[in-house]
């Protein structure tokens, strides 16, 4: 049995809501249909699972690749692309509230190439809005955030910049820090694990207010897969799949400081491909992964900072 009886699923990202909600999750179906659930309260109840029509009419039919985030007014936006590539969005009207109709960004000067992956994350503690970043087929990176109180978008795409060795990028994730600063992570085509952050937690002039990228294997991290990452209530908190399919962990204290890697099979966890995580709306964190044979299992907080549910909700048999 999958978590929550999950259908069977092969992508996810997750946000936590705000108003009187917790988190909601989204998973993508191997034929490319959107599901999603919601917590009905903070750390609470669970709904059902709802399909692709859960906002309305105009879905994309097949969802190639997802991500989700809270802008600073605590309303969620969800990023789609289809299996033709074409990014779309759709955003809450109100925190923890009802959904607009589902949008196609229009932004100029979008990046040349396929697009393969996305990630989301809110950003300082100021500036109102959302950052997205996009990977493009040839590896490179690509952002847009929003600038303005009415949360429109910088017209226009930024070009990322490359670590020492012109990385060539597969996997990216973000999270907010103990110290506001966004931080991204970026998993190159040798599996190398990277980082760079923000220098000042309401920078306005993307990429150039941010320092140099970190790495290779930064914090002497393992060959990794795949990587997720979530503010806690101490700070950012990030898990990764190794080359073995096994999940380790590294968390930041009170002061800001990383922990260090955890051993392999971090509190037990079942063997996975894939990974995401949010906060629940109480201070707790959730993380949600896909074990190697296809399951959807679970594991949360049960108070803020490091303590855990004792056991991972479903496991391959």
């Amino acid at each position: 049995m999958a978590w929550q009886n999950a259908p069977a699923l092969n992508k996810l990202t997750a946000a936590q809501q705000g108003g009187k909600r917790g988190a909601q999750l989204w998973g993508v179906d191997f034929k490319g249909g959107l599901h999603t659930i919601y917590q009905k309260t903070p750390g609470g109840e669970w709904s059902n699972w709802l399909g692709p029509d859960w906002a309305g009419p105009g879905y994309p039919k097949q969802v190639y690749e997802l991500a989700a985030s809270q802008q600073n007014d605590e309303r969620v936006i969800l990023f789609t692309l289809d299996m033709n590539r074409r990014l779309r969005y759709i955003s809450q009207h109100e925190p923890g509230g009802d959904w607009s109709g589902w949008q196609e960004f229009d932004w100029n000067g979008a990046p040349d190439g396929w697009l393969t992956k996305l990630t989301a994350v809110q950003r300082g503690i100021r500036d109102p809005g959302a950052e997205l970043w996009v990977l493009t087929s040839d590896g490179k990176i690509f952002g847009s955030h929003q600038w303005t109180k009415e949360h429109r978008w910088f017209q226009g795409w930024y070009s990322w910049k490359d670590t020492p060795e012109k990385s060539r990028f597969i996997e990216l994730t973000a999270a907010r820090q103990h110290n506001g600063h966004v931080a991204l992570w970026g998993i190159d085509d040798r599996l190398q694990l990277w980082c760079m952050s923000e220098q000042s937690p309401d920078g306005t002039t993307p990429p150039s207010d941010w320092g140099a990228w970190e790495g290779p294997n930064w914090q002497s991290a393992p060959k990794l897969r795949n990587i997720a990452a979530v503010r806690g209530a101490e700070g950012a908190i990030l898990w990764g799949i190794d080359d073995n399919y096994r999940m380790i962990q590294n968390w930041q204290d009170g002061k800001g400081k990383w922990n260090g890697w955890s051993h392999a099979n971090w509190l037990g966890a079942p063997h996975s491909y894939e990974l995401t995580c949010a906060g629940q709306n109480n201070n707790c964190v959730q993380l949600w992964a896909i074990t190697l044979m296809g399951k959807l299992s679970s594991i949360a907080q049960t108070a803020p900072s490091c303590n855990w549910q004792q056991h991972w909700s479903d496991r391959d048999e």
